[in-house]
């Protein structure tokens, strides 16, 4: 914390910019956020901590990093691996402007001429273009289920996993062990697979209303429940999240080919490896 006696505490950083939550401050569990009056978010560039925190391989990997350098830049936000999925790209792209100014690069193939194309994007346009996340709810015979973004300790946990499964995916495929043990090691793996696809789809269920109006929100009660049902409501309820994360996902960009000059669509990822710096 700093010193409120320093002399040049006046010269410490300040807020570059401030910013509205897409989610509007909802999903967020009690604490989790200081939602202003105003609804926007003073949001900080980086110090030279952050920075170096950023750069840290296994700090990326685990999640701490980004988690360290939101609570850095964003105070507000209290505990940063509870925020949903619909905030995440806002709060990093604001300070990543915060940090560096609002102009990025990134890279794309043309789809006319095929051509590699290193193109600038204004971060704010695209930060303002980033949808109003809607979750709904659906009904699935006599049941009402309540859908819900994903947080973000979620989401790392599951690229986590996604990393790991492909790392031992490829080393059993290119390693020259015998055919019989390559299945068996395929076999071990299936149940991890299947595993973390029902914790995803748990993750974006936020309850279930039964018949006679009970609202089901225990973790534990929704996966006996995922664990036990027909194939097609499961597959009805996974292809429903599937659908409302790509209805609030954000939308491709128009870049046009530095070398055939045709404008063409590509969509803009953010790579914490490279996003900041």
């Amino acid at each position: 914390m700093a010193n409120s006696n320093n002399p040049l505490s006046k010269h410490f950083r300040q807020p570059s910019i401030f910013i509205s939550l897409p989610s509007k401050g909802k999903f967020y569990p009690e604490g989790a956020l200081e939602y202003p009056k105003s609804g926007e978010l003073p949001v900080y560039p980086m110090t030279v901590k952050d920075e170096i925190l950023l750069k840290t391989p296994d700090a990326l990997l685990n999640g701490e990093g980004v988690v360290e350098v939101i609570k850095s830049c964003v105070p507000n936000i209290k505990d940063p691996w509870a925020i949903p999925v619909c905030d995440i790209d806002t709060v990093l792209i604001a300070i990543r402007i915060a940090s560096y100014g609002n102009e990025m690069e990134i890279n794309s193939r043309c789809k006319e001429c095929k051509e590699e194309n290193e193109n600038l994007i204004d971060l704010t346009t695209y930060l303002d273009s980033l949808p109003e996340p809607n979750y709904i709810e659906k009904g699935f015979g006599k049941l009402i289920i309540k859908f819900k973004p994903q947080d973000f300790e979620a989401l790392n946990k599951a690229n986590k996993a996604i990393f790991e499964q492909q790392r031992l995916l490829s080393t059993i495929s290119s390693s020259s062990i015998p055919d019989e043990q390559k299945q068996a090691e395929f076999k071990q793996l299936l149940p991890k697979i299947t595993s973390m696809n029902v914790e995803n789809i748990l993750n974006g269920i936020e309850g279930i209303v039964t018949e006679d109006g009970k609202v089901v929100t225990e973790k534990v009660y929704i996966s006996e429940f995922l664990d036990n049902c027909d194939l097609p409501t499961y597959d009805t309820i996974k292809k429903t999240i599937e659908e409302i994360t790509k209805n609030n996902s954000s939308k491709p960009i128009e870049v046009t080919c530095q070398s055939c000059e045709k404008t063409y669509a590509t969509d803009v990822v953010f790579e914490q490896s490279n996003f900041f710096g």
